[in-house]
């Protein structure tokens, strides 16, 4: 078996920014993020503070985009928007790469 070197691409770095926080029907929004709160996402790490079942979705989307990926909804380049899983509370997260 013949060994081949593969290379990979540097991750790049990405911040997640809340968007939006919908509110349910009695007016209350998300209880651990308000709109306009910007976290660095350090490659493999949930930030500091950042709720746990939001970035447990974001998960897969913040590797796509860290790895020069992208999706087919995404508009533009190094940047898609993600939803939290909380249907009665929905907070919008962008999602982009942090030029160096």
């Amino acid at each position: 078996m013949e060994n081949t070197c593969v290379s990979y691409n540097k991750p790049k770095k990405v911040k997640i920014i809340v968007e939006k926080c919908n509110p349910n029907k009695d007016g209350r929004t998300c209880e651990s993020h308000v709109e306009g709160e910007e976290f660095e996402f350090d490659f493999e790490r949930c930030p500091a503070n950042f709720c746990a079942a939001a970035f447990h979705n974001l998960w897969p989307q913040l590797r796509v985009i860290e790895l020069g990926g992208r999706h087919p909804w995404d508009r533009d380049e190094g940047v898609t928007r993600v939803a939290c899983p909380d249907p009665n509370k929905t907070t919008i997260f962008r999602i982009e790469t942090i030029d160096e």
